[in-house]
């Protein structure tokens, strides 16, 4: 399994990097056109980022260049993009220093219909780590109530997307959940039992990025995910869910296992 690299910003020591932003169309053949351009002009592509188009529709296609050994200036390139007949606009992003550039032009972040904040692992290990650290226990109770409210905003939407598209079924619907988990870089998530009614279900988490840097505690470590899981099962099975850690690789287990069930009583009477 190979990493996915999500580039917001690069630095590149040496070389000339630009930023272009593509605005136009989605048809056949066009991206192979646009990489064509740029080989012609000998500049290599560092990183290319292109949003979700359906055939037909506008979007955009945000490109990390090298122009160190280019035959032609990013303005120029910009204006050979535009006579395109699948491209409106074409956007030079300049460096505000030589081998560093950054995506200015493209805001809000979007995933889906949603907007969306990248962290990366220093800023998480100032969130799990430093933030419990300086609060005890109540901080580890803070990380599980808002991880457990980040779940209970993804499985409604979750619910409302399934459902929308017909399904319907309570399995299916978690099969959709723990694909998002793994998409999200949360951890890999494997089912190990799963029971409608009563409800109940063991998940194991291989790798999962909290307790990844908890490494070596010598106790479950988890707070916020474990967090997340309860209020993701409890949006899907309607009931209000308790979530244990009974493994943890900050214990020196090889996963994270948790073992989820029900309250005694319906989290919202009337469900």
């Amino acid at each position: 399994m190979e990493p996915f690299y999500v580039e917001r910003f690069m630095f590149y020591k040496g070389r000339k990097l630009y930023g272009l932003v593509l605005r136009g169309h989605s048809r056949p053949g066009a991206l192979e056109h646009t990489t064509d351009i740029l080989v012609r002009h000998g500049i290599d592509i560092t990183y290319l980022s292109l949003g979700p188009m359906r055939r037909g529709e506008r979007g955009s296609l945000v490109l990390f260049l090298d122009f160190t050994e280019a035959d032609v200036k990013p303005e120029e390139l910009a204006e050979e993009f535009e006579a395109l007949e699948f491209i409106e606009k074409a956007e030079v992003i300049k460096p505000r220093f030589e081998g560093f550039i950054a995506d200015e032009v493209s805001f809000p972040i979007m995933l889906g219909s949603h907007r969306a904040l990248i962290f990366s692992e220093p800023a998480l290990r100032g969130f799990f780590i430093e933030f419990r650290e300086h609060l005890g226990s109540g901080g580890e109770a803070m990380l599980y109530h808002i991880g457990r409210e980040v779940g209970a905003e993804r499985g409604r939407h979750i619910n409302e997307e399934a459902e929308r598209m017909g399904i319907n079924s309570l399995r299916d619907k978690f099969i959709i959940g723990e694909v998002i988990f793994k998409s999200l870089g949360y951890g890999i998530p494997q089912t190990m039992d799963f029971n409608e009614d009563p409800p109940f279900f063991k998940m194991r988490v291989y790798h999962c990025i909290e307790c990844g840097l908890g490494r070596d505690v010598g106790r479950p470590f988890s707070h916020y995910v474990r967090g997340v899981i309860a209020g993701f099962a409890s949006e899907i099975f309607n009931r209000d869910m308790l979530v244990e850690e009974t493994k943890c690789i900050a214990m020196g287990d090889p996963y994270c296992e948790f073992e989820v069930k029900p309250k005694e009583r319906s989290r919202r009477t009337g469900w």
